[in-house]
């Protein structure tokens, strides 16, 4: 029987006699590949390269790090020494100046020429006072070297201000403001340090106040004798900043300016830029020296970055020669290397590519090294194996065809046959009553039996591959999916559920069962759907006909009981009053026996006819048993309106009634109770109205009662 598919080529045999394109030696061409000797070359290249970089990385690094500790050990030396050197002349000064103060001349306040010739005097010695003079307790000037500012009155100025207190006082670097025009001119504005000490009397009463300015030429005379020379051989500056970081004392062009300064980092050194030149620095802060409290001053020792660091660029600049120069010889070297290496595997693989194929000769023996004698005794070996290779796949290539042939038939025949067992399959999944379908794990349906087409009114051809939620729509998907997620996490379910589609209801009873893979994952699900819609159509019927009673129409003994529970519920929430009527026919035992249960059962319809028409749509009329009836009026306004309804009834009831050519006179007896949103129970409040119905009786039945 002629075969629908195609039998795959069949194999040529190996032809190790004849020549080919493609058993011809293979011969990359030049440049396409890299040599394994310029491979070579190129590692120890790049070895050497990284060696040297890591090296001069690593020494220049140290060598920086030692540059810029001895700039710091250098700076900070010279700014201690210069630090000290104010830190001792202005306690000196102080010193000095406290000393004076307790000259007894200088306590006498009553001679103020003595005094200024005093003064005159101690100015010729200590020339490094601009000014010296003795004020009264108010602060006028009494008597000054050289009559400067005599009479003249000082209690505004700072250094007064801090005297008067009782304690010395010293204050910081200023411009001269009463005294510039006074003093000899000079080449820069003049600037004092004020001493000020408190003249007391044996009370411990201020009686004046001793002054000085101290020229701040002093400061930069101590400069330029002590570190000026060594700044300029350094290239270094020497600068004294005050409290707020303005420059006091240093360069012309920069005192008066403030000095910002980065963070310090590393040996306490700065850096900072300005002028467009960046410099290392170090800053030392004034500690006073004895009884002087210092100032808060700050010497700033800088170099620039250049300057500081020239050993190190030197050494920078003989590293990277010397790299060069190592690199520059590494490459002769590297190159007799690589083809060192290179040259027994040159030599095996020129004599490969020579052969059409690898089994026809035993290739040369390659020394040179060890693994190249390992890799051509491997090669031989492979060559042999090879050889008894291509023998055995001639032998098996000529039985292959025969094979394969035999193969393809037993395939055709295993396909027709799974075709057939499908088609059976299908035959018998179209024809169950039931819906069969299955969703893989992404919620698409993958089959649906013939059943679909029926219940949805769409092909199931239209379906597959669509998502369920697509298909069925959102409101059924919402409903299935709870079900649906526990079954694709390996969860067996069964569940009822109600839905239409295509213009029918219907009441289904589903399945899903996971399709577990043997890993255990779940790769989709199988679900069954039974229609058991005529069964719940019977359920609901016997469920209505359990709660109505069948003579009158009237809901029974147990419907009576969930809605006066509900009833009870409601009142409670609304707070509005609720009653609760027991009513019993009078004499109908008479009836019975009289004219017998046909025609009682006709009294009984009647009765419960009257009654309903007595009362309103809202209000609930129940059959207990026999002629006992119960009535449930819910939103009362008063307990009047309950008995006015059952005045009603009474009246509704006592209607004459003709049954087997008799007249019948009806009449029944009510017991009425009322709750008012409390917390009584039924069986209380049913209790109550039972004693109300028997109280009815008992006065004469026709008529009724009120629980209390």
């Amino acid at each position: 029987m002629p075969s629908s598919h195609a039998l795959p080529p069949t194999p040529a045999a190996p032809n190790p006699g004849g020549a080919s394109a493609a058993d011809e030696g293979f011969v990359p061409p030049r440049g396409s590949r890299a040599s394994l000797g310029r491979w070579l070359a190129a590692m120890v290249l790049a070895a050497v390269a990284v060696a040297l970089l890591i090296s001069a990385l690593l020494i220049e690094n140290f060598a920086r790090a030692h540059a810029e500790r001895r700039a710091v050990e250098s700076l900070r030396q010279v700014a201690v020494d210069f630090r000290d050197a104010l830190d001792r002349g202005m306690a000196q000064q102080f010193k000095e100046v406290r000393v004076l103060a307790q000259l007894e001349l200088f306590r006498r306040f009553d001679d103020p020429d003595a005094m200024r010739r005093a003064l005159d005097q101690v100015q010729v010695g200590f020339d490094h006072f601009a000014w010296l003079g003795v004020t009264d307790s108010q602060g006028k000037v009494l008597a000054a070297a050289g009559g400067l500012l005599d009479g003249v009155d000082v209690s505004k100025r700072p250094w007064w201000q801090g005297a008067r207190t009782g304690q010395p006082f010293v204050g910081d670097v200023h411009a001269a403001l009463l005294l510039e025009k006074l003093l000899p001119r000079q080449n820069e504005p003049w600037r004092f340090v004020d001493f000020a000490i408190p003249l007391l009397d044996s009370r411990g009463q201020l009686q004046g106040v001793f002054g000085t300015h101290l020229s701040w030429g002093w400061a930069r005379q101590i400069k330029s004798e002590l570190i000026d020379a060594t700044m300029a051989s350094h290239q270094a500056d020497a600068l004294v900043l005050g409290k707020d970081g303005v420059v006091i004392l240093g360069p012309t062009d920069l005192e008066g300016k403030k000095m910002p300064l980065g963070a310090e980092s590393g040996q306490g050194l700065r850096h900072h830029e300005a002028g467009g030149v960046e410099y290392f620095a170090v800053s030392v802060p004034s500690q006073g020296y004895g009884p002087y409290p210092g100032l808060g001053w700050t010497v700033l020792v800088r170099q620039p970055v250049t300057v500081a660091l020239t050993d190190y660029y030197q050494l920078r600049r003989q590293i990277v020669l010397s790299a060069v120069l190592l690199l520059a010889l590494s490459v002769p070297l590297s190159w007799w290397l690589a083809r060192r290496m290179s040259r027994p595997l040159q030599e095996l693989s020129n004599a490969i590519a020579q052969r059409r194929h690898l089994s026809e000769d035993r290739l040369p023996t390659i020394g040179g090294y060890r693994e190249a004698a390992l890799l051509s005794h491997a090669l031989n070996d492979l060559a042999h194996r090879q050889a008894e290779q291509d023998r055995s796949l001639a032998e098996l290539n000529a039985s292959l065809e025969l094979r394969v042939q035999a193969r393809t038939i037993e395939l055709h025949d295993a396909m027709l046959q799974q075709e057939a067992s499908e088609r059976r399959l299908r035959t018998i999944a179209d024809n169950l009553p039931v819906l069969i379908s299955y969703i893989d794990a992404q919620q698409r349906i993958q089959f649906l039996n013939a059943t679909f087409r029926v219940w949805m009114g769409m092909a199931p051809e239209e379906a597959l591959g669509r998502p369920l939620a697509e298909v069925i729509g959102p409101v059924l998907h919402e409903q299935r999916l709870p079900f649906l997620k526990g079954a694709l996490a390996g969860v067996r379910q069964r569940f009822e559920t109600r839905s239409e589609s295509n213009g029918v209801a219907r009441d289904m009873l589903a399945e899903y069962v996971p399709d577990v893979r043997p890993d255990g994952s779940v790769a989709g699900v199988y679900t069954l759907a039974t229609d058991i819609s005529a069964f719940k159509q019977v359920e609901r019927e016997l469920d209505q006909l359990s709660r109505i009673d069948p003579l009158t129409g009237l809901p029974n003994r147990r419907q009576f009981e969930s809605r006066l529970s509900e009833s009870l519920a409601r009142a409670r929430r609304s707070g509005r009053l609720l009653a609760l009527m027991f009513l019993d026919l009078d004499h109908f035992k008479q009836v019975n026996d009289a004219l017998g249960h046909a025609a009682g059962d006709a009294v009984l319809r009647v009765f419960a006819d009257r009654v309903r028409g007595a009362i309103r749509e809202t209000d609930q009329l129940c059959r207990l048993a026999g002629d006992e009836f119960v009535l449930i009026l819910e939103n009362l306004h008063s307990t009047e309106a309950a008995t006015a309804v059952a005045q009603k009834v009474l009246t509704a009831v006592q209607a004459p009634l003709t049954l087997q050519n008799q007249e019948l006179r009806l009449s029944t007896s009510i017991g009425v109770a009322c709750h008012d949103g409390g917390q009584e129970g039924e069986v209380g409040l049913l209790g109550r109205a039972d004693d109300a119905l028997y109280a009815a009786k008992a006065a004469g039945r026709g008529c009724w009662r009120l629980a209390d």
